[in-house]
């Protein structure tokens, strides 16, 4: 591992704790393969959401988007006017009035992975710093993991004392 800056544990677990422990000791970061794998669950749940509603994801939120668009350009055209005297038109650009036609299904999906993915992995970062695991994000993932899990059983009133 001398010439490894960086590994991710893709496919459910490929490196050995062996060579977990020697990667660690080398101080080589290693993406949780709990991680990397992750994102392809989260695109499930999200279709699996899709399908018991029945509803396009867009569908949803096309009027809300399309009106908060519109809003935004009023509300620069009216800063324009009130700071400069006159009228100014705003026109959105091509990419822009383009936009205010609507996210895709497949531009929904990527914001949301993007999201939970950013928060995932901001998240096994803080446990890491917060437990002193240095690079051992894989067990920063499982007590995250675990910590979700307790705390979701105490909340839901299975807890044996």
């Amino acid at each position: 591992s001398s010439g490894i800056n960086a590994e991710y544990g893709g496919a459910n677990g490929p490196i050995t704790p062996a060579a977990d422990e020697i990667l660690i000791a080398n101080k080589q970061l290693v993406i949780p393969d709990i991680y990397c794998n992750s994102g392809g669950v989260t695109v499930s749940y999200f279709e699996w959401l899709k399908n018991l509603n029945h509803v396009s994801y867009g569908r949803l939120t096309f009027k809300y988007e399309f009106d908060s668009n519109k809003h935004l350009l009023q509300s620069v055209q009216s800063s324009l006017e009130s700071r400069f005297s006159g009228k100014i038109p705003v026109t959105p650009t091509p990419e822009f009035e383009a936009a205010m036609g609507g996210a895709s299904e497949k531009d929904i999906v990527h914001s949301g992975l993007s999201y939970t993915m950013e928060r995932s992995g901001k998240k096994i970062k803080e446990v890491a710093l917060q437990h002193d695991l240095g690079v051992d994000l894989r067990t920063a993932a499982f007590v995250l993991a675990l910590t979700k899990i307790s705390n979701n059983i105490i909340m839901a009133g299975f807890t044996f004392t």
